[in-house]
C-alpha cells in the first residue's frame, strides 16, 4: 500500500471512530434524567432578555459563564471569562422551531450559524427550553450535516 492509500485508510478511521463517539455520546445523553427534564419543557421565548448565569453540566470547571439575550432582536452572545476579565463572544439568533433530536418538541434555537463566527461553531446548535420561570434547560448539539446531529453536553441558565 502506498503513502497515499495509507494517509486515505488513515482518515477513514478516524471519521469511523468520531461517528461512533458521537453516536455513544449521544445515545448516553438522550437516556437520562437530563432529557426527561428537557422533554418536560416548553419553548417559551416571550421573556428571553438581558443576562443569565450558566452552568455547563458534566464540566467541573468551564470558562463559560452565561448568555446575554436580547429579545428586540432575538439575538444573544456567550459570557466567557478570559482570565481575570469576562468578554462577551460567539454570537446567535434565536427563534422558536421543532427539536433536531427532540422531533415531537418545539425548542428554542440558538443558531450559530452567523457570518462573525469561527467555521467551526457554526456546526454548533444549541436547543434549550424553559423549565421553571426564567430558568432554561439546554443541549448542545453538533450538526455534522443533514440527518447527523450529536448531542454532547447540556447546560443550563437561570436569570
Amino acid at each position: 500500500m502506498n503513502a497515499l492509500g495509507i494517509i486515505l485508510l488513515l482518515v477513514i478511521v478516524v471519521l469511523v471512530a468520531l461517528y461512533v463517539f458521537g453516536v455513544m455520546r449521544t445515545y448516553k445523553m438522550e437516556h437520562g434524567a437530563m432529557q426527561e427534564a428537557f422533554q418536560k419543557g416548553t419553548a417559551n421565548s416571550s421573556a428571553l432578555d438581558g443576562d443569565y448565569n450558566g452552568v455547563a453540566h458534566g464540566l467541573k470547571e468551564t470558562s463559560w459563564k452565561g448568555k446575554t439575550l436580547s429579545q428586540a432582536d432575538t439575538s444573544g452572545i456567550n459570557r466567557i471569562m478570559q482570565g481575570e476579565e469576562l468578554t462577551k463572544k460567539y454570537p446567535f439568533k434565536f427563534f422558536v422551531r421543532k427539536g433536531l433530536r427532540d422531533t415531537n418538541l418545539d425548542v428554542i434555537v440558538l443558531d450559530y450559524n452567523q457570518p462573525e463566527n469561527t467555521w467551526w461553531l457554526k456546526y454548533v446548535l444549541d436547543e434549550m427550553v424553559e423549565v421553571a420561570p426564567q430558568e432554561y434547560l439546554g443541549k448542545v448539539h453538533v450538526n455534522i450535516a443533514p440527518g447527523i446531529v450529536f448531542t454532547i453536553g447540556y447546560f443550563s441558565l437561570a436569570k
